[in-house]
């Protein structure tokens, strides 16, 4: 069988894995606020992920003549439930998530969406302050998809090709040059995303980047979106990422990340499926030591992943 013919195949025994896709329905994309930044535009977006179901989103376009490139930025986790795409545009939370303002500033359109379960797609409901309610809420969205013989994974894989939808429909975007890039939960999803939609044409994965293996073996928590029966019988990180190949990946992660224990023996299984494409030099490591106070996102680990992109989404 031909290496391409063999990567379609094992896609296709992971959407089996992950279960039934939601019902298609029309995008109907709209605008709800605009607000004019220093060097760029922000507008505040809803689109309709499926039927009766909107993800809520911030767009940022940087002031001069389009079309730009532009990455699509999936927020962390971090038991925030009230924080998603807000981080990323640096309106809440820790200054150092707030990629979008730094990447638009950089001539990047950034689409920054909500995640199911935070910010606005969190139940009004819910107490913040109440530690369960939010967690008993992400269960829910998980029981009741496996229930169906769904998943929460394939859910969120949906929303992210949606979010890629979107940015299809807007004339400033650069259609061919589309990056993905998150920390945490976003470096899992830049990973499935870009597994999945091939329109993604480079991906950086920031922190939370070893294998499921690993994380189990040393007791970590499962998030509830990667829970999914079967799975580790069909694919860990390393396989997900050859499903990404040829096109080009950063991962990136401290030394001293409890989630990325073993992400260089995930990078080097990784790197041989490109290596058998002639791609060798478009699946990168960066594994750095961190410094006392530098934080979990670091300026330096960050302009790196700029740098990446740079080198692959702007032409010369």
């Amino acid at each position: 069988m031909h290496l391409r013919q063999q990567y379609d195949a094992h896609r296709e025994s992971l959407k089996s894995v992950l279960g039934a896709p939601p019902d298609e329905a029309p995008l109907i994309p709209q605008t709800l606020q605009v607000e004019i930044l220093d060097g760029y535009r922000r507008e505040k977006v809803r689109y309709q992920v499926t039927t009766n179901q909107w993800a809520y989103a911030y767009i940022l376009i940087p002031q001069g003549t389009p079309p730009f490139p532009a990455v699509i930025c999936h927020h962390r986790h971090n038991r925030e439930w009230a924080i998603g795409k807000s981080e990323i545009v640096g309106i809440k939370g820790d200054p150092n998530e707030a990629i979008g303002v730094e990447l638009v500033k950089r001539g990047y359109i950034i689409l920054a969406p909500d995640a199911i379960a935070f910010e606005e797609r969190c139940p009004k409901e819910i107490d913040h302050h109440d530690a369960l309610a939010a967690y008993e809420n992400n269960f829910r969205e998980l029981a009741v998809r496996l229930l169906r013989g769904e998943t929460l994974l394939k859910k969120v894989i949906w929303d992210a090709t949606r979010s890629m939808d979107y940015l299809m429909t807007r004339e400033e975007v650069d259609k061919k040059r589309v990056g993905y890039m998150g920390h945490g939960y976003g470096a899992k999803m830049a990973m499935w995303t870009a597994a999945m939609d091939e329109r993604i044409a480079v991906g950086v994965a920031h922190g939370s980047v070893g294998s499921m293996h690993r994380a189990l073996k040393m007791g970590h928590m499962v998030q509830f979106e990667f829970a999914v029966p079967r799975l580790l019988q069909v694919a860990d990180y390393d396989r997900i990422l050859t499903l990404i190949a040829p096109r080009p990946f950063l991962l990136s992660a401290s030394k001293d990340d409890p989630d990325s224990t073993d992400v260089v023996e995930v990078f080097e299984k990784a790197e041989r499926a490109y290596a058998r494409m002639g791609a060798s030099s478009r699946l990168t490591l960066y594994h750095y030591n961190p410094r006392d106070g530098d934080g979990w996102f670091t300026l330096q680990s960050r302009h790196r992943a700029y740098d990446w992109l740079d080198n692959w989404l702007k032409p010369y």
